[in-house]
């Protein structure tokens, strides 16, 4: 089962290449019960579709499609029309019985209305040619292949550039635009009778295609140009009877992305200088503690250090981000492990408790909130004499839910927040309020708990931040 559904995924995969080629509709349906379950929808590029809305998922009675009936119970292709009372009119269609391991497993069907079809020309009947050559390897259980080859991370299609070679790997057949992106490439001397090799191109995957009998991706570079193709062997039985090759010429891509790995190594560079720069900061803060005599002042030049520090977490470990989110409850193992390393006394340990969403956090919230939690977590093991804290995440559908709560003594009887004179409270509060735009609150019960809300929706601004 598991290896008959890897086969039609295989072939799902590979369905934009049967409807570009056929120029129509292609469907793959699984029987289930006395209907079929189309499990997938592919339109083509270059022409008209037959259906507005997908139809992945829906179950179509056998009756209303005969021919698929008919190529699943014979395990024939079976070419012909049928009348879609939902569209309320005929379509061709061509049903093709999907076998794997001598078994027909499902069927694929090509349709298009031929109301909507259009004198075709050389491209088109040559393109359709090929995909008849594809539904005869489908039929035969050779299409898709059974071996994952590389692949390209920007397949070309059949619009972007079509040829197709003989047995013998001499080309039969250009289409225009494949000939305008081997020109574009360099590849102006192009004939038919030549092999890739006569062309200036040296296409290792067009040889082990032949010789392989399975579809290969290539980059060609011409100079400073780069052509991406793909080489599909078309097969009778086991013979390679010749290949299809799809082309699109990268170049401006590849520049783009040679552009992009100067500028992440830049960027990269700069990482480092700004996480070289806060490890200083915060070691010349904590030499400089040890030269003064007042406690408050060495405690002052302390709590700098590891405020320093508690940026310097976010920052390393943005810095290793390709985008610009980053799971915050990464953040939070990491701040809290910091912190029960400089301030947790053995002799005395904390237990922490994290709970935070599996949510990504931009930038922009992620730098104030791992301050204020680096903040609420210090003030709940100094002041609070806890055995526990807990720290909660959460992110609601309009706003992002911070909690630290802790078994200690908890806030002093009549405490006011606005009256406070505690330095981590007041950085709490600021942060909260004024540079995220969000709220904080006090239960002043049993333990301390601090709940910070921040809006998702900066309504000052009228949009999402």
């Amino acid at each position: 089962m598991l290896r008959r559904d890897g086969h039609l995924r295989r072939l799902a995969a590979r369905s934009p290449l049967l409807a570009d080629l056929s120029q129509a509709d292609v469907l793959l349906m699984v029987p289930e019960d006395d209907a079929f379950r189309i499990i997938s929808h592919v339109r083509p590029m270059n022409a008209r579709t037959v259906y507005p809305l997908d139809q992945t998922t829906e179950l179509v009675p056998m009756g209303r499609r005969p021919l698929a009936t008919q190529a699943f119970e014979h395990g024939e292709i079976m070419d012909g029309g049928v009348w879609l009372e939902a569209r309320d009119r005929w379509i061709r269609t061509l049903a093709v019985p999907i076998r794997f391991e001598d078994e027909v497993v499902a069927v694929l069907a090509r349709e298009f209305s031929p109301s909507i079809e259009i004198m075709p020309g050389e491209l088109e009947l040559l393109s359709f040619a090929t995909f008849r050559r594809f539904a005869a390897m489908v039929a035969a259980g050779t299409f898709p292949f059974g071996v994952q080859t590389r692949r390209h991370d920007h397949p070309p299609r059949v619009g972007d550039g079509l040829a197709l070679f003989d047995r013998a790997g001499r080309l039969e057949y250009a289409s225009p635009n494949a000939l305008t992106v081997l020109r574009q490439v360099g590849a102006t001397n192009v004939n038919v009778g030549q092999r890739p090799g006569d062309m200036a191109m040296d296409a290792p995957g067009f040889r082990q295609a032949y010789a392989n009998g399975l579809d290969y991706t290539d980059e060609i570079e011409f100079g400073q140009a780069v052509l991406s193709t793909w080489c599909l062997p078309l097969m009778t039985r086991d013979l390679v009877t010749g290949s299809l090759v799809l082309m699109r010429n990268i170049t401006e891509l590849r520049q783009r992305d040679r552009l992009l790995l100067t500028k992440d190594a830049a960027i990269a560079e700069i990482h480092h200088r700004v996480k070289n720069s806060l490890q200083t900061a915060s070691s010349l803060l904590q030499l400089q503690s040890r030269r003064v005599d007042s406690n408050d002042a060495r405690a002052a030049l302390d709590d700098s250090a590891r405020r320093i520090r508690s940026i310097g977490v976010v920052h390393e470990l943005l810095s290793h981000r390709t985008d610009d989110e980053v799971q915050f409850g990464e953040i939070l193992k990491t701040l809290t492990s910091m912190i029960r390393d400089s301030l947790v006394d053995p002799g005395r340990p904390v237990h922490f408790e994290i709970d935070a969403d599996p949510a990504v956090l931009p930038n922009n919230l992620t730098t104030p909130l791992s301050l204020i939690a680096s903040e609420l977590i210090q003030n709940a093991i100094d002041h609070a004499k806890c055995t526990s804290v807990g720290v909660t995440f959460a992110v609601r559908p309009d706003a992002v839910m911070f909690e630290v709560a802790d078994n200690g003594c908890g806030f002093p009887e009549g405490f006011n927040l606005t009256e406070s004179t505690g330095l981590g409270l007041a950085i709490v509060r600021t942060i909260a309020e004024s540079e995220l735009n969000g709220s904080i609150s006090i239960d002043t019960g049993v333990g301390g708990r601090v709940t910070i809300r921040v809006p998702l929706f900066d309504e000052s601004r009228d949009r999402y931040e």
